[in-house]
């Protein structure tokens, strides 16, 4: 039964009483009067609708956000789900109330942080979870579908999956929640789902084609979650295309198409921290490079597996996927190269040094074979610069900085400043440092790497690299005042 507004008060008389958290009164107020989580941090504020309404349109004025035309009949409406919330309105609805999304309501906290692990300000986000159902796997392994929570976006489920992938490619300082995560999957499951349909036109046929050469271009200037966004819409039309009925040579020149723009999500799911979402877009990448009778594509995705694996820390598996996309190469290409690199990578994690060497031998006397004009490719080619990265960062795993530190130069010249590659090589460069001794000067090494990048290249994985910076510490010496500094960011990235 839903209670009054004198049930509230009482809530938030107590609350000051026993000085409460914000958080945790409006989880009271939603447990004891049965209301909507954003009716309930209204009342926990203690806000009349009239008031609320009013410094919502205040709050955008002030700061240059989208004047909203809002009455309180209008905030009651969409309070009670009866109005579906603009999108755009999230926003300055989580500055009024000071609360994440999730808390008000919109979509689910659905993070796996161990317990006692969270932000202290984040302990009490329990109350607001809000699960989504899933519908099983089909033969293949593929989810059916996954239905969007219900974040107050008007529209079909379609629409709204197109609404969050605009807000990426549009959007700076996003935080990937649950709902962009399933219509990032819901865009990967629409290949699958093609088809049906009839022919497309020839210069369409030539502008998707003409994506890659674009994305080649200009990857690196995009920040990662723009391009994650500007990916997906791309994929989703070249999806829409294959659902029609084809000439195979046209089905195989779009399966390409697809098979690089997933191979450009994964690296960019990667990058975000988000391995699990990756490692999925790397299936629906191999699928779309074998469906393009692509065999240096295949082999190049094949060695992906590995590089993914590398990430998540699974070494052994990363061998296994390295070598297999070895055997599966026919001729001497780039991503039978990128694999033996990724063979020796792993190898020198494993400690196994002898393996690594070798497997950087093959390397370089395959690069001597693979035609130039393959070599060349921004994204897909194998320069020299690049086995210098790969040398570079197994010499580091194996504590030969002397060989590291030759290989840095022509990895750092050659490669853009916000690259994974530029930012591998220099907490690499931090990382010898400690190998050598000189401990204070890698933790600062690393710690003006992650200040010397934007804000919104600081992603999960370039801190959890520049973690294990920090753990190559002894524990006597993680008290130094240089380690202090670096942690301290770790901590709190700005």
């Amino acid at each position: 039964m839903t209670h009054g507004r004198a049930c509230a008060a009482r809530i938030r008389e107590r609350a000051a009483q026993e000085g409460w958290p914000l958080i945790h009164t409006a989880a009271q107020i939603v447990a004891c009067c049965q209301v909507p989580p954003l009716r309930a941090w209204r009342l926990a504020h203690g806000m009349p609708l009239e008031e609320a309404a009013r410094r919502l349109i205040e709050l955008c004025a002030e700061t240059g956000l989208r004047q909203p035309k809002l009455h309180k009949g209008d905030l009651s409406k969409y309070e009670l789900g009866r109005t579906p919330v603009p999108v755009w309105m999230i926003d300055p609805l989580c500055r009024l109330y000071r609360a994440r999304p999730d808390w008000l309501g919109f979509g689910g906290d659905y993070s796996e942080i161990p317990p006692g692990e969270e932000p202290e300000n984040t302990r009490l986000a329990t109350p607001f979870h809000t699960p989504f159902p899933l519908d099983k796997p089909d033969h293949g392994g593929h989810r059916k579908s996954q239905i969007l929570p219900p974040l107050g976006i008007g529209g079909s489920d379609e629409m709204r999956r197109r609404e969050l992938l605009h807000q990426l490619a549009v959007t700076t300082g996003l935080v990937l929640t649950s709902s962009h995560l399933v219509a990032i999957e819901q865009t990967r499951q629409r290949l699958h789902e093609a088809t049906t349909g009839t022919g497309i036109p020839a210069d369409i046929l030539d502008r998707l084609e003409g994506l890659i050469p674009g994305y080649q271009r200009r990857f690196y200037e995009l920040a990662p979650i723009p391009r994650l966004g500007a990916l997906l819409t791309d994929f989703d039309e070249v999806t829409r295309w294959l659902g029609h009925r084809l000439p195979v040579m046209t089905q195989r020149r779009l399966w390409r198409v697809a098979a690089h723009l997933a191979d450009l999500t994964v690296d960019t799911l990667s990058f975000l921290g988000q391995h699990r979402e990756a490692a999925a877009w790397l299936a629906t990448a191999r699928m779309a490079a074998d469906e393009a009778g692509d065999r240096p594509l295949a082999t190049w995705v094949r060695a992906g597996q590995a590089a993914q694996a590398s990430r998540q820390g699974d070494h052994t598996y990363a061998l296994r996927h390295a070598q297999e996309a070895q055997a599966f190469a026919r001729n001497p290409t780039p991503g039978l190269v990128f694999a033996c690199g990724l063979e020796a990578r792993a190898h020198a994690c494993l400690g196994n040094e002898a393996a690594a060497r070798a497997a950087l031998d093959r390397a370089k006397d395959t690069l001597e074979q693979v035609p130039a004009h393959l070599q060349r490719s921004r994204l897909w080619g194998y320069p020299e610069h690049r086995l210098h990265g790969r040398i570079s960062n197994v010499m580091t795993q194996l504590s030969h900085t002397h060989e590291a530190r030759a290989a840095m130069p022509e990895v750092l010249r050659h490669y853009p400043r916000n690259s994974s590659t530029w930012i591998r090589t220099k907490l690499d460069q931090a990382t010898c440092l400690i190998h050598d001794g000189d401990l204070d000067a890698g933790c600062a090494a690393a710690l003006r790497t992650l200040l010397d990048l934007s804000p919104e290249y600081r992603t999960p994985l370039v801190l959890n690299r520049a973690r294990e910076v920090l753990l190559l510490l002894p524990e006597k010496h993680r008290n130094r005042p240089a380690a202090r500094e670096l942690r301290d960011f770790l901590a709190n990235p700005k």
